[in-house]
């Protein structure tokens, strides 16, 4: 699936720019080097990347955004955008991932609620140890979700990984999420995917969690 990367000045002027971006802009590099991202984001969205320009601080952890880029035919592209600002000199990273299948790409305040949901896991699995943070029905839809969300492919090797559990335990939840009509009956060695019903549900879990950070820690532990 779909990624980029680029190094901008902390003013947002691109310095460097790899093939994944300039197949997301649909430009080549001298289209892209040396220009400032007012002139490519879409205008909708420039007041929230100057915002998030604003929020960025040296070693802080990144800062996540959807926005929409603009392509010389005049259409818009979004993309879920991963920023860290980092010193001497002053750079930005940015990491962008994209989806060209059709799917749209989830809310923003999603993609960081299931960031956020991950983190309480793994924080559970650090305070109190794996053999008492087993959740695999969770980990395996949180996995999923930001697989999509961030335009990678996930099989079952890599969500057998997320979610800590062999990769036998792991097809036997596949299979039953299957049953239930949450995950897409296709190659689940190479590509696992939510379907259209399995989405609306983990995006309204998602949904709780974002209106109430607490929620997070909860709705993981339902899940035991």
């Amino acid at each position: 699936m779909p990624a980029g990367h680029c190094v901008s000045s902390i003013e947002g002027v691109i310095l460097q720019a790899d093939q994944g971006l300039l197949d997301l802009l649909q430009r080549c590099a001298d289209e892209v080097i040396g220009v400032s991202y007012r002139q490519i984001t879409d205008a909708r969205d420039l007041d929230r990347s100057a915002d998030m320009l604003a929020a960025l601080k040296d070693g802080a952890a990144p800062v996540r955004l959807q926005k929409r880029y603009l392509r010389p035919d005049g259409s818009s592209v979004a993309a879920n955008l991963l920023v860290t600002r980092f010193a001497n000199p002053d750079r930005l990273i940015s990491t962008l991932f994209w989806q060209e299948n059709g799917r749209p790409l989830p809310p923003a305040r999603l993609w960081e609620a299931a960031l956020r949901m991950r983190q309480v896991h793994a924080t559970r699995a650090m305070l109190f140890g794996d053999d008492l943070s087993t959740d695999p029905i969770g980990s395996l839809l949180i996995g999923i979700y930001l697989a999509e969300a961030e335009g990678r492919t996930i099989g079952l090797a890599d969500a057998a990984a997320h979610a800590n559990i062999p990769t036998s335990g792991t097809e036997r939840w596949i299979k039953a999420l299957q049953q239930r009509g949450v995950l897409e009956q296709q190659d689940t060695m190479m590509d696992i995917r939510l379907t259209h019903a399995g989405l609306n549900k983990v995006e309204a879990m998602l949904a709780t969690a974002y209106e109430s950070p607490d929620a997070a820690a909860m709705l993981l532990g339902s899940f035991d």
